[in-house]
């Protein structure tokens, strides 16, 4: 029996113990208890300038790390600021748990200062939400909200603790028995007669596709998706989370949808692992999945297989432990798919290229693409780093020019939600994550907009991010903001590019001042350009 400790220590204490590193919060009497009682405990608390940010911080952290992130916010209106960051989370399949305040018991119903009914508020927006209503129970709580946001497919696990039980004396009591989950938690595999049936279906292709998603990037599938792909010789496509989960540069790699789309759309066979048929993947329909195509899909969730696509075959099962048991069941020989692999790969150089031409277009200043292009080569010249895309027409050029080798260092929004402002809490996020890895953030005015005083953020707490922001005015409206200057009024580094001979010098100095501290580049780039994509995702219907 733990006796002389208040709920909020032992609810500290108990994200200490499961792992937990850091908590993002914006304080509040509601939970000021709970981030005194984690700082105590050893855990870095990272305040932001808004529940939002706070919120995708811990999106980012997950997306950075694959371990659950956390979130603290205030009662009412802090929870109510945190809702689009929630929405996000769970529309990305990201394993997130937020705390919030809530009024005290005894003052509830009447007319109490942000007082809500929070959990009517978060119920069609979370994968599980509970609140703990007895101080010795606060540790059970963490731990069974942190269990369902990362268990099957991963989301966000809402629990709140009203402040007279988050401030009370508690004595967490000895069980009677064994409680809690099973560690490691269990992986489930498909029967072994699907199992041959997939590797049938697979092994009888002439022009197989691997599609990875973010279920494999939380399945923690690396290893297994590189055995795969070496043993099988089937090209993989990495999408959403799973960037990065095969290293573009190997030999059995296409990269991202942006460019491995190409061989996806001529594939006669295609592997999707833990990915949903959402607006993202077209809705499993044409250009990108034709009508003929024949698709095993695996996700942990039974009733996320199929849908607007419906599979010829559909696993449910974990997707590292389901990739293990192909691999272990494969028979034909790798190099029977050398041609196609060959060719696959000659279809994303050739769009690389084309990616470069157009970058490489008229434009009055800076073209958009180049910035973003050369943003994605001097990182990828000074060695390991994470890169960050964020906005409209912004976050396509920074996906189609950055480059992935290892998992959760190649960011962006992930669901089909279209949120703007995420990359600048999510570049915080992993530079917390990784504290001597650069971070490099590309990036459009209006999606800084949204999250740009967590440049203060930045500075306060030391996290170092190279941002450059392709400035074309806000919604392409004339606009006399300048973002260097607002980095050096926080504490920052900032200038201002407008011409392509300005861009690699300004990156050098602001790579010097972004080791502990937000370094800013303001690129002036032409309004009039738009990304071909961007031009013709409008007839695809995805909206």
């Amino acid at each position: 029996m733990t006796h002389g400790s208040t709920a909020a220590t032992l609810a500290a204490r108990a994200l200490r113990d499961a792992g937990v590193r850091v908590l993002f919060a914006l304080p509040g009497e509601h939970i000021d208890p709970l981030l005194d009682a984690a700082t105590t405990q050893g855990l870095r608390v990272i305040t932001t300038r808004h529940e939002e940010a706070a919120v995708l911080a811990a999106e980012g952290w997950a997306l950075a790390t694959a371990e659950p992130g956390v979130a603290a916010v205030t009662a009412g209106p802090g929870l109510a600021n945190a809702l689009p960051g929630i929405i996000e989370a769970q529309a990305a399949g990201a394993p997130v748990v937020v705390i919030a305040g809530r009024t005290a018991i005894a003052q509830r119903g009447r007319g109490a200062v942000q007082d809500l009914d929070q959990l009517a508020l978060v119920a069609a927006t979370t994968k599980w939400r509970a609140e703990c209503l007895l101080p010795a129970r606060a540790p059970t709580a963490i731990r069974e909200a942190l269990h369902h946001a990362c268990v099957g497919a991963p989301g966000v696990a809402y629990l709140e603790i009203p402040l007279d039980v988050l401030s009370a004396d508690a004595a967490a009591d000895a069980p009677e028995h064994p409680t809690g989950h099973p560690q490691p938690p269990v992986r489930a595999v498909p029967p072994e007669e699907l199992l041959a049936q997939a590797v049938e279906l697979l092994s009888s292709a002439e022009r197989p596709v691997v599609l990875a998603g973010s279920g494999a990037f939380f399945s923690r599938a690396a290893d297994a998706l590189r055995s795969f792909a070496e043993r099988t010789g089937i090209p993989v496509v990495t999408t959403s989370a799973a960037r990065g989960l095969l290293d573009d540069e190997h030999p059995r790699c296409l990269g991202g949808l942006v460019h491995g789309g190409i061989a996806l759309a001529s594939a006669d066979a295609c592997l999707v692992l833990g990915s949903r048929f959402n607006a993202n993947l077209l809705y499993g329909g044409p250009p990108l999945f034709p009508a003929e195509q024949r698709i095993v899909q695996v996700d942990v969730r039974p009733e996320h297989l199929g849908g607007p696509r419906r599979p010829d075959l559909a696993l449910a099962g974990d997707v590292a432990a389901t990739l293990e048991a192909l691999t272990a069941r494969w028979t034909r020989p790798a190099s029977v798919l050398d041609p196609w692999c060959e060719h696959a790969r000659r279809g994303v150089a050739a769009s690389r290229a084309s990616w470069n031409r157009e970058a490489e277009g008229p434009a009055e200043g800076l073209h958009p693409g180049r910035v973003a292009r050369d943003l994605a080569s001097f990182a990828e010249a000074r060695g390991p780093h994470t890169f960050v895309s964020d906005g409209g027409d912004s976050v396509v050029w920074g996906i189609a020019m950055s480059r992935a080798h290892r998992p959760g260092t190649n960011l962006m929004i992930g669901s089909a939600m279209g949120t703007l402002g995420v990359g600048l809490p999510f570049a915080l996020a992993a530079r917390a994550a990784r504290p001597s890895g650069p971070v490099y953030l590309c990036t459009g005015d209006g999606a800084l907009g949204m999250t740009a005083m967590e440049l203060e953020t930045a500075a306060r707490h030391r996290l170092g991010v190279l941002v450059v922001v392709a400035n074309n005015g806000p919604w392409r409206e004339p606009s006399p903001i300048r973002h260097d200057e607002l980095a050096r009024a926080v504490g920052g580094h900032g200038e201002r590019v407008e011409t392509p001979e300005q861009l690699a010098p300004a990156l050098e100095r602001a790579a010097r001042a972004a080791r502990d501290g937000p370094a800013v580049v303001d690129a002036v780039v032409d309004p009039s350009v738009v990304s071909s994509f961007m031009r013709h995702a409008s007839s695809l219907g995805l909206m």
